[in-house]
């Protein structure tokens, strides 16, 4: 039952980083590309990746360098499914794994709901304005993109593509004493999961609940919406992971990240 939740949590990661993006079925692996935003790794990478062979491996690396020539990344995403024999050649290749998000499912209902909280669907464009600055502040703190220098155009960047997938994962405005506070979204994925993801609270608001309370309202309309399987993802190195768990979501498997850019490749 385990590892069969943990590949419905899979499944429903790929279909979430693929909204908005062109999917292009490869052999032995997808890649995902949009030459519009080709520094955000979300928008350009590869994912559910079969390749165990060095002739199938080596068909995925070239497969990323012919649909990703338009940045200067490449980014793959992996998982539980992932072979072992593709993990080993990427650390060979040089790619550097991102920090270990830890998938994670809730069990029966919530251990706590939080405090009442104004949450505001973003629609508008001065909804969409607040949450770039919210992006913002998440990038400058740099706890949640591991101490990344991100600049203020890849942030824009990155509400592009929240954008670009808004129509199925739904973005939200934590409101407090009038001004935006905290931001989340979540989605119904096609296979019957619910995906709680992009959770962020500025430092001012933080210990209040209002995490919780996101939580506890995506939950509800998750389930409204027929929802058989919740999970949301925890980096390994935060601290929001111990809030998941008190909650209730429990740990089914890991999903990691991998990195190389190109141009460093080519200078050395």
């Amino acid at each position: 039952m385990t590892t069969e939740i943990a590949r419905i949590v899979s499944e429903a990661y790929r279909w979430q980083r693929r909204l908005g993006n062109t999917v292009i079925a490869a052999p032995h692996c997808h890649i995902v590309a949009d030459p519009s935003r080709p520094n955000v790794w979300d928008c350009n990478h590869a994912d559910a990746v079969t390749a165990e062979t060095d002739t199938a491996i080596d068909a995925v690396l070239a497969a990323m360098d012919l649909h990703l020539h338009h940045t200067p990344w490449r980014v793959i995403h992996t998982d539980a499914f992932t072979p072992d024999a593709f993990l080993a050649r990427l650390a060979l290749e040089d790619f550097q794994e991102r920090p270990v998000t830890i998938q994670m499912v809730l069990r029966g209902e919530l251990a706590a709901r939080g405090p009442e909280i104004e949450l505001r669907s973003v629609t508008s464009d001065a909804d969409w304005s607040a949450l770039h600055d919210l992006v913002r502040a998440d990038h400058v703190e740099g706890r949640r993109t591991a101490g990344l220098d991100l600049s203020p155009e890849f942030t824009g960047q990155v509400v592009m593509a929240f954008r670009a997938k808004s129509s199925a994962y739904h973005f939200h405005l934590a409101i407090k004493d009038g001004q935006p506070a905290a931001y989340g979204a979540f989605a119904a994925a096609p296979n019957g999961a619910g995906i709680i993801e992009d959770l962020f609270t500025q430092p001012s608001a933080r210990r209040q609940g209002i995490a919780t309370a996101m939580i506890a309202a995506f939950t509800d309309r998750l389930r409204q919406a027929g929802c058989r399987t919740i999970f949301l993802g925890a980096l390994a190195t935060e601290p929001p992971k111990r809030l998941y768990r008190g909650l209730g979501f429990h740990p089914v498997g890991l999903a990691r990240s991998w990195v190389k850019d190109v141009r460093a490749a080519v200078q050395t």
